[in-house]
């Protein structure tokens, strides 16, 4: 008779126990969410970075070359 009457505690003790853990499961997904969400805008970020050193370097180059073609022309004149 008094595991009959301590068998509903345990169970709402499971229950608690499963409400837990499906909280806990709810707040990693969440917590997982936001953390792809920081690395792909992290990567984004970086996919930029690259991208514009990509860039002033190109405009660095170009530069320099209008500047040699600059200086032959002065020294042809």
């Amino acid at each position: 008779m008094a595991k009959i009457l301590t068998m509903p505690k345990r169970l709402d003790e499971a229950d608690e126990l499963a409400a837990f853990r499906a909280r806990d499961a709810r707040w990693l997904y969440l917590a997982d969410a936001a953390l792809s969400a920081s690395e792909k805008t992290i990567q984004a970020l970086e996919l930029a970075r690259e991208e514009q050193e990509r860039i002033r370097k190109q405009l660095k180059g170009n530069i320099e070359k209008y500047q040699r073609l600059e200086r032959r022309k002065a020294k042809k004149a």
